[in-house]
């Protein structure tokens, strides 16, 4: 079994706490590097292609540096995906590492940091050509920007000094090539799946088969949408990862999708799937 990509959480600590991001119960907690490191041992025989996020901010981990050095050592491909405010602060940090292939960042994090689209296209600029550089909008109304994504994409033309023709794509193509290395991505809000949302038993999703999660504490999830590991697979502190993901739980969830029907309670009422 290989998956495209296995999301790890190394911290689900964050330094926002934006309006469209599901509140999470569980215990703020990072990971060890003893832990990160046997999650790296655990999952090297099914992929090298690693996310360093479910919830929280990746650059606010306390050994972040250590945490690379490690997927370095592990020939992973690592993709982070941040708000993008303490970017100025570890950028160096970040570019000195080989394993970093993605940067994403999600420029529609609600702060009020002072020069934070200067300090971030100025340090993007600074990154390697061969890390893909992304900035996110994922708060789109039915494909429609709003105001502060406009702001910000007017500010964005100015910096990179795009034509007319050039801006009139940015507003209006979901994923377009600004530079070399540096592409926009641009996709509707999505609803984080909740117990009120009514059953959907019919629908394919990837989770399970293309990627899995794993939450600060260990819990091993088949999608980053279940942050409170309501659909707990097991725990790779406690478990092998081949002991969990070929458990009755994983496989059933899994074969299930093949056939495309949700089994799982939280997969039922999870509207993201509509999306496959």
């Amino acid at each position: 079994m290989h998956f495209k990509r296995i999301y790890i959480e190394i911290t689900n600590n964050c330094n926002l706490n934006c309006s469209f991001c599901a509140k999470s119960n569980r215990e703020k907690k990072e990971m060890t590097l003893s832990e990160f490191h046997h999650v790296l041992q655990e999952i090297a025989p099914y992929t090298n292609n690693i996310y360093l996020h479910v919830k929280g901010e990746p650059l606010l981990h306390s050994h972040l540096d250590e945490i690379l050095t490690y997927c370095d050592n592990f020939n992973m491909k690592v993709n982070i995906t941040t708000n993008g405010t303490l970017l100025k602060e570890k950028a160096k940090m970040l570019r000195k590492h080989s394993s970093l292939s993605h940067l994403y960042l999600s420029l529609h994090s609600e702060n009020n940091k002072e020069n934070y689209l200067q300090d971030i296209f100025i340090e993007t600029a600074k990154f390697s050509k061969k890390v893909t550089i992304i900035y996110r909008f994922w708060t789109l109304e039915n494909g429609k920007i709003n105001s502060k994504i406009a702001n910000i994409l007017e500010k964005m033309r100015e910096y990179y000094n795009l034509g007319n023709e050039k801006m009139k794509e940015l507003k209006t193509t979901k994923n377009i090539k600004i530079s070399e290395n540096i592409y926009v991505d641009k996709a509707d809000l999505f609803e984080w799946p909740k117990t009120s949302l009514s059953n959907k038993e019919d629908g394919h999703c990837l989770g399970g088969k293309t990627h899995v999660a794993i939450l600060s504490d260990g819990t091993v999830v088949p999608c980053c949408l279940d942050d409170d590991g309501i659909i707990s697979l097991g725990n790779i502190f406690k478990q092998s990862f081949a002991e969990i993901i070929n458990g009755s739980r994983f496989q059933n969830l899994r074969n299930s999708f093949e056939n495309n029907k949700a089994i799982e309670p939280l997969c039922q009422k999870c509207t993201y799937k509509a999306r496959f």
